[in-house]
Parts: structure tokens; C-alpha cells; sequence
């Protein structure tokens, strides 16, 4: 597999001298040595993420503390060093400084609670994590222990844990809430300027489905709708990314898509659990945004197609059961009223299949992902008879809803 061009060649500071302080820190160890160089390896593939530079290594060490010699395999992210999308990103250090908080923070008492009524949920070991002089997260490299990454899922069961991780991260995060004032205001930055950095993109998107309706007759009726919807997609988006005034918010993922997970898979192929990864732009606000990248961004459109209404159900009985379990004094809202609030916010769907569904028919290996974020490249699925069947489709299912 090809990997990512800046994750090639490492920076010269992340050297065994940097390793051998971060191992010290993180052991509270002063006396831990190493017993052979860090070798830094790409962390991953070419089109596996589209921020930061991953890099992993595996550290080998020994201490007056203990005998023999311990190893921990480790995985970096840290800010690109040269010019382009990513580091235009990753500019101001807000997207590492909430990831680093997640981690050391937020998950472990997620966590916690979460163990109060029998309940597991695992993120990968926070390691270090640091702004300056550069900004940096390490994590415990999980990929050896079974962990793998997947493709779109393509059927139910396993879609099931995943539906449990983000129930229980977003049932956790209301208990955190009540009883942490301070946690909301923590969390209120507003992610929609990150997606806004993207109007290439965004312009792009909605440019090829407005381009359809002059192309095929069967579209042109969209026409207007979806211009005047674009017109108004960043007052949407800014509006998405407040607190809701109609329905319980939550801590969003805010990144919750098919790359941004592990499973364990048995011999059979079956998904028997998951982990979810990059907590790097969890905000406060409706959980609509996470829902629909649940049903867009993760499950095969036949899955979604045929499981829409039961995995926002499955969804909704394991976050209430779980604040139910958790005491959770509050009001806790019905299926009905999530399922209102997804109406609510349907323009999210709308936004996810003109910017992001493209990615579902092209070749990830290939793209030049930068160019495409930029909206510098043309869209080789525009014309794809499925891709014009699946839109048609959802836009008439959009126009008929009321969202266009």
C-alpha cells in the first residue's frame, strides 16, 4: 500500500534523545534508558486520514526501576512542516490541544463512569502529549493487539458496536455535564469554520449535483432547491455546530466516519468490536451531526437503506438505557423527539452526499486527496450511472421532506 507523502520521512527532532524524555515523563522515570534506536515507520496509509502526519515506532527501554527490557509500540501525530491543506488546519494548535485533553482527560472518565454499570469503553492509552515548542500526541499503538481498520460496513451486526461506542460516548458526556458546570463551556468551540476551510470542496460538491441537473433532464427539477440551499450552507453550518435549543446535546464525536474506527474481526469476518480514534473536534451540540455521519459515513448504503430506522433506534435505546443506569437525574428525551430533531437537521444528509459521498466510488489509492479537498480536480464519478441512481434518489427523498 502507498503511504501518505509526508509521513515518508520523518523530522529530524523526533530523534531517540526526544523519545527517551517522552518515556521518562510519561513512566515518571528518570532512570529509563533505551536499548536501541527508534525506528520511525509511516503511520498510515495513503488516504486513510486527511490531518496531521502519523508516524509509528516501537520503543525498547530499560530502568533501575525494573529487570529486563520493556517495549511499547507507539503512534505519533504531529503538525506537517510543509506548506499545504493540512497545515492551513492545523495552523493554531486548537485541534491538538482538544485531542490531547480527550485523551488525558475526557475518555478516561468517560471510561470510568461508564464502569460503574459494567460497561467497557476503549480509546488507545494516552501516552504524552505536549503544544510546545512542537505540538505533538502520543498514543499506545493498538495495531498489534488485533485491531484492524475496515471498509464501509455491510451488514447490521456489524455495525452493532459501533452504535454502542457512540451511545455510550455520548451518554457519558451528558453525565459529565451534570456534574461538571465548566464542561460545556469547555467543549463550545464551534467546528464549522474547520469545515468552512473547505469551500473548495464544498463549492465543488454541490457545483457537480447542480451540474447534473443541467446535464439530465430527470435532475432539472432540483435545480433551484439545491442552489438555494447552497446559498445558505454556511449559515447552516454555523447553526449545526450551536447547541441545540430543542433537544439534549451532547459531547459530538464530530469525526465519527469508517477511518476513524478499529475493529476486532473473527475468523469468520465478523465485527466483534470497536474502537473509535481522533477526538480532535468533539464539540458541544445536537447529536445529529454524529447520527447522520452513523448512517452516511460508515454503513454501506445498502445497509443504510435497508437499517436507517433501526440503527437510530438500536442508537436510542442503548443512550437512554445507559443514562437511565448512569442515575441521570434529567429529562431524557423520547425516540420521537430524536427523530424530530434529525428531521431538523436533515440538511446535514444533503451536505454529507454532495461533499462526501464521491469519495464512496473513487479509487482512495490513486486521488490526490489534496487537490480534491481544494476542488482542483474533477469529479470521475459525476456520470456514474449508480451515483446518478443514488442521487436522484435522495434528492427526491430530500425535495419530498421538505430539506430542499
Amino acid at each position: 500500500m502507498p503511504y501518505n507523502a509526508d509521513e515518508l520521512v520523518a523530522p529530524p527532532w523526533l530523534n531517540d534523545e526526544f523519545f527517551v524524555n517522552v518515556m521518562r515523563e510519561s513512566n515518571n522515570d528518570p532512570t529509563i534508558e533505551l536499548t536501541s534506536g527508534c525506528a520511525l515507520r509511516p503511520g498510515t496509509n495513503k488516504g486513510d486520514h486527511y490531518a496531521s502526519v502519523i508516524f509509528r515506532t516501537t520503543v525498547s527501554y530499560r530502568s533501575k526501576r525494573f529487570d529486563g527490557v520493556k517495549s511499547e509500540n507507539l503512534i505519533m501525530k504531529t503538525k506537517p512542516e510543509t506548506e499545504g491543506i493540512k497545515m492551513d488546519m492545523l495552523n493554531d494548535n486548537k485541534l491538538f490541544a482538544m485531542e490531547i485533553d480527550m485523551y488525558s482527560n475526557t475518555l478516561p472518565e468517560m471510561a470510568r463512569l461508564l464502569k460503574t454499570v459494567g460497561e467497557e469503553y476503549k480509546y488507545p492509552k494516552y501516552v504524552y502529549g505536549k503544544l510546545e515548542p512542537r505540538a505533538i500526541l502520543i498514543l499506545e499503538d493498538i495495531s498489534d493487539q488485533g485491531w484492524v481498520m475496515s471498509d464501509y460496513i455491510g451488514t447490521l451486526d456489524d455495525m452493532k458496536p459501533i452504535v454502542k461506542d457512540i451511545a455510550m460516548f455520548h451518554a457519558a458526556s451528558v453525565m459529565i455535564s451534570s456534574a461538571n458546570p465548566n464542561f460545556v463551556a469547555e467543549h463550545s468551540e464551534s467546528m464549522a469554520e474547520l469545515f468552512l476551510q473547505f469551500d473548495k470542496m464544498i463549492v465543488k460538491g454541490f457545483g457537480d449535483l447542480k451540474q447534473l441537473t443541467t446535464l439530465y433532464s430527470e435532475f432539472a427539477h432540483f435545480a433551484k432547491p439545491l442552489e438555494a440551499f447552497h446559498h445558505n450552507v454556511s449559515t447552516f453550518l454555523y447553526a449545526l455546530y450551536e447547541p441545540s435549543k430543542t433537544f439534549q446535546n451532547v459531547l459530538l464525536h464530530g469525526d465519527f466516519h469508517y477511518k476513524n474506527m478499529l475493529h476486532k474481526i473473527d475468523a469468520e469476518g465478523r465485527h466483534t468490536d470497536t474502537v473509535l480514534l481522533d477526538y480532535q473536534i468533539c464539540s458541544w451540540a445536537s447529536p445529529a451531526k454524529d447520527l447522520y455521519c452513523l448512517l452516511d459515513m460508515i454503513p454501506t448504503q445498502e445497509v443504510k437503506n435497508r437499517h436507517r430506522s433501526e440503527l437510530i433506534y438500536m442508537y436510542y435505546q442503548h443512550y437512554s438505557d445507559l443514562l437511565k443506569r448512569m442515575g441521570f437525574a434529567g429529562k431524557i428525551p423520547s425516540l420521537l423527539e430524536l427523530q424530530i430533531e434529525l428531521l431538523r437537521h436533515a440538511g446535514l444528509e444533503l451536505f454529507n452526499y454532495a461533499v462526501f459521498t464521491p469519495f464512496r466510488y473513487m479509487d482512495n489509492d490513486a486521488l490526490d486527496i489534496e487537490a480534491f479537498l481544494k476542488g482542483e480536480i474533477e469529479n470521475p464519478v459525476l456520470h456514474d450511472p449508480e451515483f446518478k441512481k443514488l442521487m436522484h434518489a435522495e434528492l427526491t427523498r430530500f425535495l419530498h421532506q421538505g430539506t430542499i
